[in-house]
């Protein structure tokens, strides 16, 4: 129906009738109408019209009664006619009504908004000077612009044109709304009268398609007189006689060639004129009959009856090749309609369309044999976890009702292969074949990535659904297993993981999970309920058997359960072990959640705490257990001051925990542990160790060392714990009063290891063994430990340096190690220095060392005194040329690099030292004075010649050399004295690792003692020609000259 424009109430003039008025019209005129010869006229049976029998037009107008006499005679004439019973009210149509306001506001946005788009339209209305050819006088542009404003002026006068036309219709509208009430009557009643001509329609059609069914359940009166005939003589008289011949009987040689013509004709008809789907290409020709065989389905025999190759084929026989079938069809209703109807496909679609009717039969068969096999099982030992439905010819099979989470179910039913090529024949290929398939959803959600292997030559609903089941378990226990070997116990071999899956039965699915090293669980899944299993049974294990079957998604959440298990076990484990070996279990420390989460890096299952007197009462063992690993944990306790041990902690609830540090034992952090003696033992002493090494820490801290705590690869994986690395520098040295590692220098990275070797027998003093690398290696030090401590030990290729201490459980090592530092620190760089100038020592201790220096032309030795309570100095032999600057060298050892500067001067010093000795030995006489100013000044004087040298060592151009200049006896020289010639000559010339320089003379190390010796025989023989000059001047006064 179209929709009725209503006007509101608001809207309404007063000159409308009201609503009880319009309805006794209605009725009014309503009864008139139908009413003939005096009767009344029932309308849709004996219902009432509008609810009232015969109310005539007026008996209330405008509220007023108006011949209320005819009116109460109408009504009860009618209700006498009708038996008492007036018919209902007409049904009052409302669906699509709208209101008149809102037509009314729709129209006046629409004509606001259109005529906003004239405004605008209007306004782009300009005429445009682009558009206006060069040279056009001002006419034009005038003219053009008058039409434009008549363009303006239609599109306003077209859009008022329609906006008016729009509200004459609103106009008229509103006038036909205030008889809407009256309309509205006229349309129910002629919704009514069509429905009335409906039904009269629809009866009529009943009635005839009635008597047309009725006409196959007429049963004809019987004949009886000719059934009497035929009873009595065995014929009737009145059916005539045709006086057809009976055929004659064939032998069995025409019976064998009428079979072979068959044959052959079937072979050629076959073969060159059938088309014959893919299915039935597999066939053979005998008895007269070709025999179609469809793997896993059916046999079917067919023959021709013509040899005519257009004739069509006929049905002989077919039979079912699957089980459980029958294995022939029987003779009776069933096998006639399969053969009429295959014959009639035969006829019409050939061999294709026999397929497919056939294939058709045998898939609902199957399905029927699926379906009927489903419900024995719901009704067996499958009751209450199967739950089966018949969708159309598609089995729905719900399996596991009673596990919680998503509903487990699989379709079979068949599955309709699209043919891609419409062109071709019939079953192009066998992807055009419908075939029974299954789908799987798991939780609710369909599983679009498996497939399975349908048995449909044995059909078994309980096989294809262990088949999922099988599959289901499976996934379940796969996915957990991938889920726990992302732990460290499992994915690093630590603990056994084994998964056995089976494709078709569910009970060989299983997962075998070490859970300890002495302990394993295997997890099952009992596949009629789903019920998970864990075998052996333990009271652990019934609880997490509990936990496992009611999570909605085990998938996901059955590893946390099996992970939990595993913790329990090893903490029970590790619990009874303990107090057989001594340790105290502090059940009352019960750290909260945060302290766990600040102390253990990793989310802790499961945990245990222990004491013992072996670490002290400060400090407890912590077990924890993950799936990352089991650690050992050495965990410092609050209030410790106060605690007397271990059996104390239930008098003192408010401790905690304050710190805690991994214990590394058997060579690995993340993996289980064998709960053995052993084990505990290794981590008592670990324990020992690691309060010592932080007691140590704190030493090394409260004193400003720089520290550091190195994991090192240890060989021996029955304990590892951290290394102590110290430095000491310059910037860090320790305030206290005994300074350590006065030759830290010498030190590789100036830092010192201490390595942890466990407890002594009596379990109370530590072993540390420190190690010390050298930066340059002493290769022969060996030799030189003869008289050194029997605890020290050197490594002459690595240069590393290593010692033993022992200090008493909770007492710091440090002082004892910077004593004995201090004690070695010197003897090392001593040594080292040796080593880098390759000095041969002679002697070693730990407060004298001495070396030769000097082999060639004889043999020097040195000394060097550095014990604890007296300064270091360097002493000599006598005889030894530097004695004459021993005091100097002395005095350079007090510095930090003066060993190194009094080797260097040694060597530097010796040739110029040695020149002077054998000058002094040479010269008997007093007059050659040799003065040591420092070790690299000196001073040559010859009294008896007036000459004088100062020798100085000078560095030029990255060079040490020793540089000598002439002096005259009074220590200068002045500007008109003339330089002997002997002297004056060699420094104008040059010789072996010297050169004269005109005013002095340089040379290098190992040219000094030539350039002295040269220097000496210089000044001697310019003194012996000195002494002959002056004894001939003598002579010469002696002489008298006579004229």
């Amino acid at each position: 129906m179209p929709g009725i424009l209503k006007q509101p109430e608001d809207q309404r003039t007063q000159t409308s009738i009201s609503k009880a008025s319009v309805h006794a019209a209605a009725r009014n005129m309503a009864a008139k109408a139908f009413q003939t010869e005096g009767e009344y006229e029932r309308v849709n049976g004996n219902k009432r019209v509008n609810g009232v029998a015969r109310l005539t037009n007026g008996v209330v107008v405008n509220s007023i009664v108006a011949d209320g006499a005819m009116a109460s005679n109408d009504i009860s004439q009618a209700a006498s006619a009708t038996g008492g019973r007036l018919p209902p009210e007409i049904e009052h149509i409302t669906f699509g009504y709208q209101p008149l306001g809102k037509l009314i506001l729709r129209l006046a946005q629409d004509t606001f908004n259109s005529l906003a788009e004239v405004i605008n339209d209007m306004a782009d209305m300009q005429p445009s000077q682009s558009h206006l050819p060069n040279g056009q006088s001002n006419g034009t542009v005038h003219r053009h612009s008058s039409d434009i404003n008549t363009q303006k002026k239609t599109r306003l006068w077209n859009f008022a044109q329609d906006r008016r036309a729009q509200f004459i219709k609103i106009l008229v509208l509103s006038q036909w709304s205030r008889q809407a009430e009256d309309v509205g009557k006229v349309i129910d009643l002629k919704v009514w009268l069509d429905n009335q001509n409906r039904l009269f329609e629809s009866s009529t059609t009943w009635i005839g398609e009635l008597k047309r069914i009725l006409a196959p359940a007429k049963m004809p009166s019987p004949d009886l007189r000719t059934a009497l005939e035929v009873l009595s003589t065995g014929k009737a008289s009145w059916i005539p006689d045709l006086g057809y011949l009976p055929p004659e009987e064939l032998s069995s040689q025409r019976l064998l060639k009428a079979l072979r013509t068959i044959n052959t004709l079937l072979t050629i008809r076959l073969n060159l004129h059938e088309e014959i789907p893919p299915p039935f290409q597999d066939f053979s020709i005998s008895s007269g009959k070709a025999t179609f065989h469809v793997r896993e389905e059916f046999e079917l025999d067919v023959s021709i009856a013509d040899e005519d190759v257009s004739s069509q084929l006929y049905f002989i026989d077919f039979r079912f090749i699957f089980s459980p079938s029958l294995i022939e069809i029987p003779t009776g209703r069933l096998r006639d309609e399969i053969e009429g109807k295959v014959n009639d496909v035969l006829r019409k679609e050939g061999l294709p369309g026999c397929y497919g009717f056939l294939h058709d039969l045998v898939l609902t068969h199957k399905l029927s044999i699926l379906r009927q096999q489903a419900f024995e099982m719901a009704r067996g030992h499958w009751s209450e976890n199967m739950k089966v439905e018949a969708v159309r010819r598609s089995i729905v099979v719900q399996y596991w009702l009673n596990r919680p989470g998503g509903k487990n179910w699989i379709e079979i039913g068949i599955k309709r292969a699209k043919r891609k090529d419409k062109s071709r024949a019939r079953f192009p290929d066998n992807q055009g074949v419908s075939c029974i398939a299954l789908r799987w959803h798991r939780q609710g959600k369909e599983v679009c990535d498996e497939q399975f292997s349908l048995n449909v030559l044995n059909i078994s609903m309980e096989a294809i659904l262990k088949q999922v089941i099988a599959r289901h378990t499976s996934i379940i226990l796969k996915e957990t297993a991938a889920s726990l070997r992302k732990g460290s116990t499992f994915s690093r071999g630590n603990l056994a993981l084994g998964l056995k899956v089976s494709a078709t039965e569910p009970t060989d699915c299983s997962l075998f999970i070490q859970i300890t090293k002495g302990r394993a669980v295997t997890l099952i899944q009992e596949p009629i309920s789903g019920a998970f299993a864990l075998l052996p049974t333990s009271n652990l294990c019934g609880r997490v058997e509990r936990d496992l079957n009611s999570l909605m998604n085990p998938e996901s959440d059955a590893p946390a359960r099996i992970a939990s298990l595993r913790c329990a076990v090893a903490v029970e484990q590790i619990e009874s072990r303990a107090k057989v070996f001594g340790w105290e279990p502090w059940k009352a420390l019960n750290p909260n959640q945060e302290t766990i989460k600040r102390l253990f890096p990793c989310e802790i299952s499961r945990m245990a705490l222990f004491g013992s007197k072996a670490w002290g009462p400060g400090w407890v063992v912590a077990y924890t257990a993950t799936m990352m690993g089991d650690s050992f944990w050495i965990a410092e306790v609050s209030d410790a001051a106060d605690a007397a041990g271990p059996t104390d902690t239930h008098s003192q609830p408010n401790k905690s925990l304050q710190a805690a540090y991994k214990i590394y034992v058997d060579g690995s952090d993340t993996r289980t542990m064998d709960p053995s003696y052993l084990l505990l033992s290794q981590v008592q002493n670990a324990a020992a160790s690691m309060v010592s090494q932080h007691i140590n820490t704190r030493y090394l801290a409260h004193l400003n060392i720089p520290h550091t705590l190195r994991t090192p690869k240890s060989l021996d994986p029955s304990i590892q714990i951290p290394d102590l690395y110290i430095f000491f520098s310059p910037k860090h040295t320790p305030s206290a009063s005994d300074r350590p590692m006065e030759s830290r220098a010498l030190w590789s990275n100036e830092s010192v290891k201490l390595i942890f070797q466990g407890l002594d027998a009596s379990q109370t003093s530590v072993i540390h063994i420190v190690l010390i690398r050298l930066k340059t290696p002493i290769f022969h030090i060996e030799s030189l430990t003869s008289n050194l401590d029997s605890s020290l030990a050197f490594h002459p290729h690595s240069g590393s340096i290593s010692f033993r201490l022992l200090t008493p459980v909770g007492k710091p090592t440090i002082p004892l190690l910077l004593e004995r530092l201090k004690r070695i620190g010197r003897l090392v760089r001593f040594l080292g220095v040796m080593e880098r100038y390759q000095i041969q020592c002679e002697s070693v201790s730990l407060s004298r060392l001495q070396f030769t220096y000097a082999t060639s032309p004889q043999s020097l030795k040195a000394e060097i005194n550095f014990s604890t309570d007296a300064p270091i100095r360097i002493s000599f032999d006598r005889g030894n040329p530097h004695l004459r600057i021993q005091d100097f060298l002395t005095s350079r050892l007090g510095a930090d690099t003066g060993l190194e500067e009094v080797v260097l001067l040694l060597r530097i010093t010796l040739p110029l030292l040695r020149a002077f000795s054998k000058i002094e030995t040479a010269c008997k006489s007093s007059d050659v004075f040799i003065f040591a100013r420092s070790a690299f000044w000196y001073h040559l004087h010859y009294d008896h010649q007036h000459v004088a040298f100062d020798i100085k060592l000078r560095r030029r151009r990255d060079e040490l050399n020793w540089y000598v200049q002439y002096m005259t006896g009074s220590g200068g020289k002045s500007e008109n004295e003339k330089v002997p010639p002997e002297i004056q000559s060699l420094c104008n010339s040059r010789g072996e690792g010297w050169i004269g320089l005109n005013t002095g003379i340089a040379a290098r190390i190992e040219g000094i003692e030539e350039l002295i010796q040269r220097l000496n025989e210089a000044v001697r023989k310019d003194g012996e020609q000195v002494n002959e000059d002056r004894e001939m001047k003598d002579d010469q006064k002696d002489v008298v000259v006579l004229d």
